[in-house]
C-alpha cells in the first residue's frame, strides 16, 4: 500500500503539469492562429484592389481619375501591370499563413514581406504629409503624364481612397508577417525586433520621399 502511495505521489505531480500545460499549449495555439485572418484579408484586399480597381481602369474605366492623360494607351497598359503586380503581392500573403508557406526559407518570406508593408505604409505617409502641403503651397508637386487633371477631386481621391488602401495593405501584411513569424518558431524578443523594424522602415522611407519631394521643388 505504502509503495503504491508513492507511486500515486510520483504520478500526481506529472498529472498536475499536464493538466497545467494544456491551457497554455492551447493559448499558444490560439495566439498562434489568431493573426492568421490578417493574411486572408490581405489577399482579399489585394484581389479587390487589383480587380476592382487596376484591372477596371486598365481596361478603360474613368471612375476614380480626376481628368485625362496625354497618353491613356500607357496609363492603361500602366494600371494592368499595376494590377498583376498587386495580385503577386496577395498571394505572397497567402505564404504567410497557408501551410504551404512554411516550405519556403524563413528569410525568403520575411524579408520581401517586411520590406512590402514598410514601402506601403510610407507610400500613403509620403501622401498625407506632401499633398497637403502643395495644397497649402508650401511646396509643389510634379504631375507627369497628366493633360487635363481636376487637382481638388485628385487629391481627394488621392487621400480618402488609394492611400488608404496602401495604408491597410502595409498594416495586414505586417501583422500576417507576424503570424509567420510566430507559426514558424520565431521568439517574442524576435517578434518585438520584427515590429520596429518595420516601424523604422517605414518612417526612413517616408522620410527619403519627403526629402525627395522637397529637393525636386527646390
Amino acid at each position: 500500500m505504502s509503495c503504491e502511495r508513492y507511486s500515486c505521489s510520483l504520478q500526481a505531480p506529472a498529472a498536475a503539469r499536464r493538466t497545467t500545460a494544456s491551457p497554455l499549449a492551447l493559448a499558444g495555439r490560439l495566439r498562434h492562429r489568431s493573426l492568421a485572418w490578417t493574411g486572408y484579408a490581405a489577399f482579399l484586399w489585394a484581389v479587390g484592389y487589383a480587380v476592382a480597381v487596376r484591372g477596371y481602369q486598365g481596361l478603360g474605366g474613368t471612375v476614380g481619375i480626376a481628368g485625362t492623360f496625354e497618353d491613356p494607351a500607357a496609363m492603361r497598359r500602366a494600371s494592368l501591370i499595376a494590377g498583376v503586380g498587386i495580385l503577386l503581392v496577395g498571394f505572397g500573403a497567402l505564404a504567410l499563413v497557408r501551410p504551404w508557406g512554411l516550405r519556403i526559407p524563413h528569410r525568403l518570406l520575411i524579408v520581401p514581406a517586411t520590406t512590402g508593408s514598410a514601402y506601403a505604409m510610407a507610400h500613403a505617409l509620403t501622401a498625407y504629409v506632401t499633398k497637403p502641403l502643395h495644397a497649402l503651397g508650401v511646396v509643389e508637386l510634379r504631375f507627369d503624364g497628366w493633360a487635363r487633371r481636376d487637382q481638388t477631386a485628385q487629391f481627394l481621391w488621392d487621400l480618402l481612397f488609394y492611400e488608404p488602401w496602401f495604408l491597410g495593405l502595409g498594416v495586414l501584411v505586417t501583422l500576417a508577417t507576424l503570424h509567420h513569424h510566430r507559426r514558424s518558431g520565431g521568439t517574442a524578443r524576435g517578434e518585438t525586433r520584427l515590429i520596429i523594424i518595420t516601424a523604422l522602415a517605414t518612417l526612413a522611407l517616408t522620410a527619403i520621399a519627403c526629402t525627395l519631394v522637397v529637393v525636386r521643388t527646390l
